[in-house]
């Protein structure tokens, strides 16, 4: 990740606060009305101070109003400061959040390939709360801390200048340790988001494969990767903290010392009245709270920060490429592979000069080994990858040159391993469809043959079916998934081992439904179980990213040659 600079990252990010600036403007009102109160108070004392000299009744009535109305409008200027920066905050999160998800769904495969979910979770979540801090609490700090600053040095140059100077000679001592204290907070945050997003992706995967976890005894494993991880979080917080507190008694030392210096100087040579000196003196006593405050505002700004350098640096980055400029038209759904290459990263090439041609309305089944390239040939299907050499056509029209949102609403999936969305069955049934059609909905039901068992359920279609399907069997999963395909009604299949997570009666009930789902449609299919295709129109049999056979099932067992051994080496495992 480039590192930043962090004005112009700061500017960025305070642009996103610009477009509530109305609240702003109404947040530094208050606090001007704030700070104008707090060196009204201290002037106050001057008033107090010669009330006591005097005993003038018109001070005796006048302080004890004054200090009442002013404490009014205090507590006015401060609602108003407090609240409308707080709600800038809340929007610019809100703001942050949505855009980074908006581009987090755009980027192109190969960003996943390289991040796990944990890490993008921990970024849409932890970090983004971390830049509420530098848009909301930094800002509150500085506008409400820094004009009481403004205000109460006012007050003091009113008084006495020349001693107010001297006060000031501890700037380039407080920005010093202000620039190396920036610089140290803002590694450490960023190395803390990193272990944070770990945290994150080890929580999920243990929490989401309980299952496999304690099939497998692996709860200490689990604990102990957990726990080094929160170990080394914990030790960078440490390091953190231990900066953060010093930042604080250093600051007040600096700034002690300057007022014992202001005390010794009123003492020694102070020609104006006692109340004046009275109303100085509490000025710059009352200077060091904020002062103290302003000092925080470094370490927060940084925090916020290394967070919006992370979540800017996934916004910046280009969306999935979309090269296509027309839409696509599918008239008969004739499929062709010219010549198609392609390799993941700089990993052993997938796809080696691949040619196939699947004609309309037929089944092409791909089998082979793990390895062999059958996926990799659906996700260039989908362009979920683009191929590095050739090209694939639908019905004559290069998948490149096409929208990709026409070519994937032409085409629908049935894989492995079937994502159920925490959603009603009607919602999942017409994902991607904002105003499912029920009468659609249950028509694809009752065509893949999960018609009885959802109506079977607590709330029929609107049941919720729990994380991932939770709540339903494998079988049950498969053919809500076969009927999500059948309401997209998309002229292109695509199987991708349908049936291999299945026992043998649940994928006797899905192969009916796969097979409604199959008419008039050209249909790829991904085979682990060469039984599920010994029908298929073409059988194509591809090992090491190269096609070695094609034909029928008969035709491909009389040839004896690598189908056939495939198919013994299959029916002929020991059962379990």
């Amino acid at each position: 990740m480039s590192e930043y600079n962090s004005a112009q990252l700061y500017k960025r990010l305070l642009t996103y606060a610009f477009r509530y600036r109305w609240f702003v403007a109404i947040s530094l009102v208050g606090f001007v009305l704030f700070s104008a109160m707090e060196a009204a108070m201290a002037q106050m004392m001057e008033y107090f101070i010669s009330g006591l000299e005097k005993r003038d009744s018109q001070y005796i009535y006048l302080v004890p109003i004054a200090v009442v109305v002013l404490r009014i409008l205090h507590g006015i200027g401060g609602y108003l400061g407090n609240f409308f920066i707080a709600r800038v905050g809340v929007n610019v999160v809100a703001d942050l959040r949505k855009e980074l998800f908006a581009k987090l769904v755009y980027l192109p495969t190969t960003y996943y390939d390289q991040h796990n979910s944990g890490e993008l979770v921990s970024l849409l979540v932890y970090n983004i709360t971390q830049v509420t801090g530098a848009v909301t609490n930094a800002v509150k700090i500085a506008l409400r801390d820094g004009l009481t600053v403004i205000a109460l040095l006012g007050l003091m140059l009113y008084h006495n200048w020349q001693l107010t100077l001297c006060f000031l000679v501890t700037a380039p001592i407080l920005a010093l340790l202000v620039s190396i204290a920036s610089r140290y907070f803002r590694r450490i945050s960023r190395r803390m988001q990193v272990t944070m997003g770990s945290i994150t992706h080890i929580a999920n995967e243990s929490l989401q494969g309980f299952r496999l976890v304690r099939s497998f005894v692996g709860q200490k494993y689990e604990i102990r990767r957990f726990d080094q991880t929160t170990d080394e979080n914990t030790r960078l917080a440490t390091k953190y903290e231990r900066v953060a507190a010093l930042q604080g008694p250093v600051f007040h030392i600096v700034i002690a010392i300057a007022l014992a210096v202001i005390l010794f100087l009123v003492l020694l040579l102070w020609d104006d009245n006692v109340g004046s000196a009275i109303a100085y003196l509490t000025a710059s006593a009352m200077i060091t709270k904020p002062l103290r405050q302003l000092s925080s505002v470094n370490e927060i700004i940084q925090k916020g920060l290394a967070a919006a350098e992370t979540i800017f640096a996934v916004i910046d980055l280009a969306p999935e490429p979309d090269t296509g400029t027309e839409p696509l038209r599918v008239t008969q759904g004739r499929i062709e592979l010219r010549d198609v290459s392609f390799r993941y990263g700089t990993d052993t090439q997938a796809l080696r000069g691949i040619n196939l041609t699947i004609e309309p309305g037929k089944t092409v089944a791909l089998v082979g080994r793990s390895g062999s390239g059958k996926t990799t040939v659906t996700n260039l299907l989908l362009r979920l990858y683009d191929p590095a050499e050739g090209a694939i056509l639908i019905d004559g029209q290069d998948t490149r040159s096409v929208t990709l949102s026409s070519l994937r609403k032409q085409i629908a999936l049935v894989n492995q391993q079937t994502i159920l969305f925490n959603d009603t069955v009607a919602r999942n049934i017409a994902y991607g469809d904002d105003d499912p059609d029920m009468e659609r909905v249950r028509e694809a039901a009752q065509h893949a043959n999960a018609l009885e068992f959802i109506e079977a359920l607590p709330e029929g279609f609107e049941t919720l079916v729990g994380e991932q399907g939770a709540r339903l069997s494998g079988g049950q999963r498969q053919r809500l998934a076969v009927a999500r395909a059948l309401y997209k009604d998309a002229p292109i299949l695509v199987l991708d081992e349908a049936t291999s997570a299945l026992d043998n009666e649940s994928e006797k009930a899905i192969q009916g439904a796969l097979e409604t789902l199959q008419q008039g449609r050209t249909t790829l299919v991904i085979a682990h179980r060469l039984s599920t295709i010994e029908s298929a129109d073409v059988i194509v049999a591809m090992d090491q990213g190269r096609i070695v056979e094609v034909g029928r099932h008969a035709d491909l067992l009389e040839r004896n040659g690598y189908y056939a051994s495939l198919y013994a080496a299959q029916f002929n495992e020991t059962p379990g």
